[in-house]
């Protein structure tokens, strides 16, 4: 969020300051991906980390993370959880405990900041430009050579990092999951596709969607009960992928369905006055209308809805 504030700041002031504070920001992310390869285990290409700490300070393995804490939180909390050792590598220089077990809400944060980074800021530095190239290709070749799922140093799937069909479409477990894990998966193709131009990325955004239903599983809406229930991580990581969708999607039938994926999303989300879903919904709705067997719903914002969203959140925030 720090960083796409900070590329919105720079796309509408050109402060070199602003500029600055966006290139570090996506530094930081693109040293995620970079100090997840060699080390002690190396991981796949391509993976990137959750977080770092420094070598210097106490090994986390040793203390919190540990393969027995992983066996009781599987146990009590989470069938699902993985037991990993280590749950920290250490980084090729030796200088960083990187973090594994890497989930969708770093994925979802780490393509949002991609695609604002890239076009407000890095697309006039043709060098800059293409080391954001070379890193989205690297993470999305790891997602699209693996079954659209994130492969950890152990070979196995990450806890969190599932998006392919089998799963979603066929899994109970995966159930409550599916609109959300859809629309991440076809975010990121869509993203990559957009910022390295290469067609495979296309491709395989075009079979999750005509051969496994990924476009009608995105306008599912949450389960939850009501404003301010269910999971607020989700929330926020839904209207990201959602909006990098509506700002490169051009087929006129796609747009709709993932404009009606939004409004339906921003209507239960709308009581508590956040300011990036407002910002969003009225930013990449504007125009979209849904037309069902019984009528055409204009899906973008009403002027009314936009002043009393504006004005609660100024007296709010």
């Amino acid at each position: 969020m720090y960083g796409a504030g900070e590329c919105y700041a720079y796309a509408v002031t050109k402060d070199p300051k602003a500029r600055e504070r966006a290139k570090k920001a996506y530094d930081a992310m693109r040293f995620l991906w970079t100090v997840t390869q060699g080390g002690t285990p190396p991981a796949p290409k391509g993976y990137l980390a959750r977080t770092v700490l420094p070598a210097s300070g106490p090994d986390p393995n040793a203390s919190a993370y540990t393969p027995a804490r992983d066996r009781q939180f599987q146990a009590t909390r989470d069938r699902l959880w993985k037991v990993m050792n280590p749950r920290w590598p250490r980084s090729a220089d030796g200088k960083w405990f990187w973090k594994a077990d890497t989930s969708s809400d770093e994925l979802d944060g780490h393509y949002f900041l991609y695609a604002l980074y890239y076009d407000l800021v890095a697309k006039g530095d043709p060098a800059e430009a293409a080391r954001v190239r070379e890193h989205v290709a690297a993470l999305t070749d790891h997602l699209v050579d693996n079954n659209f799922q994130l492969v950890d140093h152990d070979g196995t799937v990450t806890r969190w990092g599932v998006f392919n069909p089998e799963k979603l479409n066929f899994d109970i477990h995966w159930a409550d999951d599916r609109p959300l894990n859809s629309f991440s998966i076809l975010a990121y193709l869509k993203t990559a596709e957009h910022i390295t131009g290469q067609a495979k990325y296309g491709a395989a955004y075009r079979l999750l969607i005509e051969k496994h239903g990924y476009a009608v599983n995105a306008m599912m809406n949450k389960h939850h009960a009501g404003p301010g229930g269910g999971n607020q991580s989700d929330d926020e990581m839904a209207f990201m992928m959602l909006h990098n969708l509506l700002l490169y999607e051009r087929d006129p039938k796609l747009r709709m369905m993932y404009g009606i994926a939004l409004r339906r999303r921003w209507e239960t989300e709308s009581p508590e006055f956040n300011p990036l879903f407002n910002y969003i919904a009225a930013a990449v709705l504007k125009g979209l209308q849904y037309t069902d067997s019984h009528s055409t719903h204009d899906l973008e914002l009403k002027r009314s809805e936009e002043r009393r969203v504006g004005k609660e959140c100024r007296s709010r925030w």
